[in-house]
């Protein structure tokens, strides 16, 4: 798959343009924005006022530019690129430009690690005969405090950053469960203790990896069988990761931990990392097999 070829066939002159001026002017900018710095230390050194400020107004700009021309370019990346990516293996994929609600479904799905902040993006659809997945990057940070000789530092530090996914189940599946990637591992997770308990599925490999949580145990490892548990581990095992996965008021909701999700980005005249895409695209394609397994498993 030459991703790069086919970028360079769908982008129009009009979008190849901007992102090549863009691209240009920020790797411009970077480079001779030492001159107005050198010329600001030797302001300094002269004591001259005059040149620190001209020297100073000169950096501002240059860091104005640098910002506008890098988020337009980010723009074309994210709204033209990325989708061109996806398409090349979902022929059934949506791009969709925002959806706040995601932010509101990644904290329903009681799989968010505890958290200061998050942000969604990136959303999009794959739409199946039954039923459509949302899916989007989400980046959570966690506020950071410290105290140093009674100076207080606060600093927002990422504990999460992955995929998340929601589908409303065309079929009826009655347990409510969370099944997290093993917390001591995984981050802080919000659990209430008060409405759920911890369960042991009896496969040591499953438990090692999970920390699973429902208030309906008889009903739960009915429905995830050790057939459904050996199929859950065999994708994790080929991902080379563990899907957190949870299920409330028949929605499923699914998050894996994927730092480079949706950051494929080229350099020189390359639109993109075409191994990194590929490595994206396969995860997609597993956490999309996931998902229609465990919709396949709820038909009656």
């Amino acid at each position: 798959m030459e991703l790069n070829k086919v970028i360079e066939k769908k982008l129009t002159a009009e979008q190849k343009n901007e992102f090549e001026r863009d691209d240009g002017k920020f790797k411009l900018l970077k480079n001779i924005i030492i001159l107005p710095i050198v010329t600001a230390i030797l302001g300094i050194y002269l004591e001259s006022i005059l040149i620190v400020t001209i020297s100073v107004l000169f950096i501002i700009a240059f860091l104005v530019i640098s910002v506008y021309a890098s988020s337009r370019k980010n723009k074309i990346y994210e709204n033209v690129i990325i989708p061109y990516v996806l398409e090349e293996k979902f022929d059934n994929v949506e791009y969709v430009k925002s959806d706040v609600s995601l932010k509101e479904e990644f904290i329903n799905s009681r799989l968010a690690p505890e958290c200061d902040k998050i942000e969604c993006s990136n959303y999009f659809r794959l739409i199946e005969d039954k039923y459509f997945v949302e899916i989007c990057k989400v980046v959570t940070n966690k506020l950071d405090v410290e105290e140093n000789d009674g100076v207080i530092d606060k600093n927002l530090e990422q504990n999460f950053s992955g995929v998340f996914a929601r589908v409303k189940l065309p079929n009826k599946f009655n347990v409510n469960f969370k099944a997290i990637k093993n917390i001591k591992d995984y981050g802080n997770i919000n659990v209430d203790k008060s409405s759920t308990e911890q369960l042991k599925m009896n496969n040591l490999e499953f438990d090692m990896n999970y920390d699973i949580f429902s208030m309906e145990p008889v009903s739960l490892k009915r429905s995830l069988s050790p057939g459904v548990l050996a199929r859950i581990l065999e994708i994790n095992r080929k991902l080379d990761n563990v899907i957190s996965f949870s299920v409330y008021d028949n929605v499923l909701y699914v998050t894996l931990e994927y730092e480079k999700f949706l950051e494929f980005k080229g350099n020189g005249k390359n639109y993109v990392d075409e191994e990194l895409a590929v490595q994206n695209l396969e995860v997609l394609e597993y956490i999309n097999y996931f998902i229609r397994y465990f919709v396949n498993m709820t038909v009656v």
